[in-house]
C-alpha cells in the first residue's frame, strides 16, 4: 500500500506545483482571501482523489461514467446561468464550475482507452461546448483529439479534431462576458511587475505537467499526450482571449477535472497500461 501511494504520488506533480504557484499569485496579488480557499480545497480534494480514487478497469462502467461525463456538457443548456450568450457553468451550491474544465479531462482519458467509441463520445461533447458555446475548450478538445488520432490512428478521431477546430474558429468571440481579474489574463497581469516570475509561472503551467505527462512514461501514452494537448489548448486560449487561466488562475473546475483525470489514469497505470480496444 505504501508503494502504491509513493507511486501515486508523482502523479500529483503535475497539478500540485502549478496549483501551489498559482495560489502564490492569488496570495502575493491581494486576491480575495475566499478566492484562495476555494483553490486549496479543490486541491485538497483532487490530491486525495488521485491518492485514493478508483475509476472501474470494467468495460461497461468506464462507457457509463464517459456517457454521463459526455452529457454532462449539456446540462448549462438547461439549467444556466447563460450570461452574455453563452452557458457554459455547473451550478454546485456555492461553488460555480466551468463544465469544459471540469468534466473534459477524465472523458479524454476514458476515450483515449476506448478506440472504438471515444470518436464518439468526444463527437457528442463536441456539439455540447459548439451549443454553449466554448471556443477554448473547444480548441483544447481539438488537440486532444488529434493527439489521439496519431496515436490511434484513427481516421475519426481526426475528424472530431478538425470539427471542433472549426468550430472554435467559428464560435471565438461569441458571448460578451467582461474579464475577471484572477481568473483571466493571469500571466499579462503578473507580467506589469515583473516578467521573470510570469515565465516562470508560465513554465509551471505549460512546461512541468506537459513533460511529466509525455517525458518519464509514468502515464499511458495516449492518455498523457491528450492530458498535455489539453492543457496547452486551454492555457493558449486563456493568453490570446478573455478565458479562464487553468490551474494558475482562479477557478476549482481545471483543479478538480485534471484531477479527476489523473485518478482514472492511476487506475490504469495499476492495471498494467492495458492497450486501447
Amino acid at each position: 500500500m505504501g508503494a502504491q501511494l509513493a507511486d501515486r504520488w508523482r502523479l500529483t506533480l503535475p497539478l500540485l506545483l502549478p496549483v501551489l504557484g498559482g495560489l502564490a499569485y492569488l496570495y502575493g496579488f491581494g486576491a480575495p482571501s475566499r478566492l484562495i480557499a476555494i483553490n486549496a480545497g479543490a486541491l485538497v480534494l483532487a490530491l486525495g482523489w488521485v491518492l485514493f480514487g478508483r475509476v472501474s478497469e470494467a468495460p461497461k462502467v468506464r462507457l457509463v461514467i464517459a456517457v454521463a461525463l459526455a452529457l454532462g456538457l449539456f446540462v448549462p443548456l438547461v439549467t444556466g446561468p447563460n450570461l452574455g450568450g453563452v452557458a457554459r457553468w455547473i451550478l454546485a451550491g456555492p461553488v460555480v464550475l466551468h463544465s469544459g474544465a471540469f468534466l473534459l479531462p477524465l472523458l479524454v482519458v476514458l476515450a483515449a482507452s476506448d478506440v472504438r467509441r471515444g470518436p464518439l463520445l468526444l463527437g457528442v461533447a463536441t456539439a455540447a461546448l459548439a451549443l454553449q458555446p466554448d471556443a477554448a475548450t473547444l480548441l483544447a478538445l481539438a488537440l486532444a483529439s488529434t493527439v489521439l488520432a496519431i496515436s490511434a490512428r484513427s481516421l475519426l478521431f481526426a475528424l472530431v479534431g478538425a470539427t471542433a477546430a472549426a468550430l472554435c474558429a467559428l464560435t471565438f468571440g461569441a458571448g460578451s462576458l467582461a474579464p475577471q481579474l484572477y481568473t483571466e489574463g493571469v500571466l499579462a497581469h503578473v507580467a506589469w511587475q515583473s516578467v521573470a516570475v510570469a515565465v516562470a509561472l508560465g513554465l509551471l503551467l505549460f512546461v512541468g505537467p506537459s513533460w511529466h505527462w509525455v517525458g518519464p512514461k509514468e502515464v499511458p501514452g495516449s492518455e498523457g499526450h491528450a492530458l498535455a494537448a489539453l492543457l496547452i489548448g486551454f492555457g493558449f486560449m486563456a493568453m490570446i482571449g478573455p478565458f479562464p487561466f487553468p490551474l494558475i488562475g482562479y477557478g476549482a473546475s481545471p483543479i478538480l477535472g485534471f484531477g479527476l483525470a489523473l485518478g482514472g489514469v492511476a487506475a490504469r497505470r495499476e492495471a498494467g497500461f492495458r492497450e486501447p480496444r
